[in-house]
């Protein structure tokens, strides 16, 4: 895993957790912290922890565990300290000043992760802009470390910003990329609206949940895929035939995260829009992980965050059900594995039955057939079932995505057309899910 580096290139860290209050030790909490850093190109070479009934004002932790802090860095010879929790920049400039390493903090860390995975012109303008919004009111001291040390994690900044950057250069430059990312969501809602009418799904998860690579499998693409956190920061969108044949549009985005930073959320506006605009939302749990259920809440808290309605249709994919031993689906949803293809049938099922439900479903008859009449049809509807009759009528069933006035409006006073009836429910198929 994370193969792109070097075990000997990888920066030595010093890994700092602080239970505060009532947060309880969690091991899973822990090896996601390590994957980040492996992430970000640092290796966790040493621990600590401390709890505390509220945070330090001046160093987040006690000024005697931030002394122990600068002997373990001294000893392992690393000059890194990660804190998994944010810090001010206060704080941050205190505890380099005790220690004498860079400290990062969790917010840092997963800006520093972005950064390094950002591939597309898009990602690269969102990571930077959510950089510059982090470091603006942080300016007065968080570059000291940069200038000190010069190199690895969280030093990777936004393109054109210098370790001297100011506050009104950043400011201009926000305003730029601000600008240049109001242009990329015109572009998206062009595209967007040339799927009008398109039933619209979007696989949204915890970070590292198998996302893309159900996506590849259901889709039969080779989109970029690593076992490692937020490998995938663009939103790729391809087309899904169902079972009936007819097509969907299913979307990959970037991953979730406990605590994920406000100025990712914002910056990624754009990106993250393709989920509050879904018609059904497949939330990808990795069914081998023992943090599942931790990592679900992340994500329901994160759908909240961004303006997702409760009233959007969601359902459960348990992915990676290979690396268990127990397949059965916990409570509700579907189990399945992309590598093995186990359980994608039924997903596939499932999800032609919701958009069966989102559709208006009708019952034409025509005095015979129509070319024309057939064609529009299968362009803008969903045809299940063409039947001609003995008398050289044709019957056909289908669903209307963009509303059944819309085929009531273009059938209205069409000469072959014998009688068209809405239906209440949509027909009774082995897809109904």
């Amino acid at each position: 895993m994370y193969s792109t580096r070097e075990q000997n290139e990888l920066e030595r860290v010093l890994l700092v957790r602080a239970r505060i209050g009532n947060e309880s030790e969690d091991a899973g909490s822990s090896r996601e912290m390590i994957a980040l850093i492996l992430s970000a190109g640092g290796s966790v070479v040493a621990q600590e922890s401390q709890k505390r009934k509220t945070p330090d004002p001046g160093l987040f932790i006690g000024r005697g565990k931030a002394d122990e802090l600068r002997e373990i860095a001294l000893m392992e010879n690393t000059s890194t300290i990660v804190f998994d929790h944010n810090l001010s920049s206060g704080q941050v400039s205190r505890l380099e000043e005790v220690t004498n390493c860079k400290v990062i903090d969790r917010t840092e860390l997963i800006l520093a992760i972005f950064a390094e995975q950002a591939r597309t012109r898009e990602a690269k303008l969102q990571i930077e802009l959510a950089q510059l919004r982090y470091a603006l009111p942080r300016l007065s001291g968080m570059w000291h470390h940069f200038s000190r040390l010069g190199a690895g994690i969280g030093t990777r900044g936004p393109g054109e910003t210098q370790l001297e950057i100011d506050r009104r250069r950043a400011r201009s430059r926000i305003s730029f990329l601000e600008k240049k990312i109001e242009e990329v969501e015109s572009r998206w809602k062009v595209v967007s609206a040339g799927r009008t009418g398109m039933f619209n799904i979007t696989i949204v998860g915890y970070t590292n949940a198998g996302k893309s690579t159900l996506l590849n499998t259901l889709c039969n693409t080779e989109l970029y895929t690593a076992d490692k956190p937020f490998a995938t920061l663009d939103t790729t969108s391809r087309r899904l035939i169902l079972p009936d044949n007819s097509e969907v549009l299913i979307s990959d985005t970037v991953g979730f995260i406990e605590r994920l930073p406000e100025t990712l959320v914002a910056s990624f506006h754009t990106t993250l829009d393709v989920v509050r605009k879904a018609d059904l939302l497949l939330v990808a749990v990795d069914r081998s992980s023992p943090s599942r259920g931790r990592h679900i809440n992340a994500v329901r808290n994160t759908l909240q965050r961004i303006g997702v309605e409760e009233s959007v249709p969601r359902l459960t994919v348990w992915t990676k059900c290979d690396a268990v031993d127990d397949f059965r689906c916990p409570r509700s949803g579907v189990a399945v594995s992309a590598l093995t293809e186990f359980g994608l049938d039924v997903l596939l099922n499932r999800i032609t039955g919701y958009r069966d439900r989102s559709l208006d479903w009708f019952e034409l008859v025509l005095e015979r057939y129509d070319s024309a009449v057939l064609h529009w049809l299968y362009s803008d509807c969903v045809v299940r079932d063409v039947t001609n009759g003995e008398d050289g009528s044709v019957r056909v069933l289908a669903g209307a995505s963009k509303g059944y006035d819309s085929v009531e409006g273009k059938m209205d006073g069409a000469d072959l057309v014998r009688s068209i009836v809405r239906l209440a429910e949509p027909p009774q198929t082995v897809y109904a899910g």
